[in-house]
């Protein structure tokens, strides 16, 4: 049991990540010491492994990582770790999809582990998701789509609360089906029950037998709720999404731009 060390898991945009997606030089630093003093350190993010890999080698730590809001949990870093997996049923998915209709979708992006599917180009999500990295299938997925995958992101043409209200509605209908929509206009993530970043932290938590009472979890959004909730200190970032603060527990006294993380886990740690 790692009686005097803590699993730290920390979400990417929002939180590790300024509004310009850079590490500061002071948290990199300050949690390139934690790493060093034997602390685990966790991203825990709804982008793809490639885009999480990417600012753990930024970041300058070797650790797991939670990647598609929990779908995929992995340690490219030990090779013992049980990698973790929750897929969804892509004959469901066709079926959800045509429910809800391709007219009222602008884009749809569905992702296997090594393949991207697009109902078109579209430079912000190949931007956000790193998608210049993987294969990419364009057109309607369902006619290509040969394996259940991990991720699918709507880009809805209407943004109306009704509308929204409606599409979950459908969503809903399906068994283990649920989405979540964005902060940004139009966007909406699928999930499936036992896929959240705390189904994640907790699969790494046991792996490493880390008591919950040494477990943080700093977060911004609608999809870090679980975790946050979870946590034994959970930390909603100053700059998060108002509704979520009342599922932690802590909140930082900085943004995400002014090294929140830092100052908050220098009050855990002594």
């Amino acid at each position: 049991m790692n009686k005097d060390k803590y699993l730290i898991a920390i979400d990417l945009d929002g939180t590790l990540l300024t509004d310009d997606k850079k590490i500061t030089p002071k948290t990199r630093n300050y949690l390139n010491a934690l790493h060093d003093e034997g602390h685990l350190i966790v991203i825990a993010t709804g982008r793809p492994f490639r885009a999480a890999y990417g600012f753990q080698q930024q970041l300058g730590v070797n650790g797991p990582l939670v990647t598609y809001n929990g779908s995929l949990t992995s340690n490219p870093h030990d090779a013992s770790f049980p990698t973790r997996t929750r897929k969804f049923d892509r004959f469901a998915l066709k079926d959800m999809v045509d429910a809800i209709g391709f007219d009222t979708l602008d884009n749809l992006m569905i992702e296997t582990e090594h393949v991207i599917y697009l109902l078109h180009e579209d430079e912000a999500l190949n931007n956000f998701f790193w998608n210049d990295r993987e294969r990419i299938i364009y057109g309607n997925p369902f006619l290509h789509l040969n394996e259940d995958p991990l991720a699918l992101i709507f880009l809805f043409k209407n943004t109306d609360t009704e509308y929204k209200k409606e599409v979950s509605r459908i969503v809903e209908s399906f068994p283990e089906l649920h989405i979540r929509f964005w902060n940004l206009e139009g966007y909406a993530e699928l999930w499936i029950g036992e896929s959240t970043k705390k189904d994640g932290l907790e699969h790494i938590a046991n792996f490493y037998n880390f008591p919950q009472k040494r477990i943080i979890a700093f977060g911004d959004a609608s999809n870090d709720k679980e975790m946050l909730a979870w946590a034994n200190y959970g930390v909603w970032m100053k700059n998060g999404v108002p509704s979520v603060e009342a599922y932690a527990n802590m909140k930082t006294t900085e943004d995400n731009n002014n090294d929140g993380i830092v100052s908050t886990l220098q009050k855990i740690i002594k």
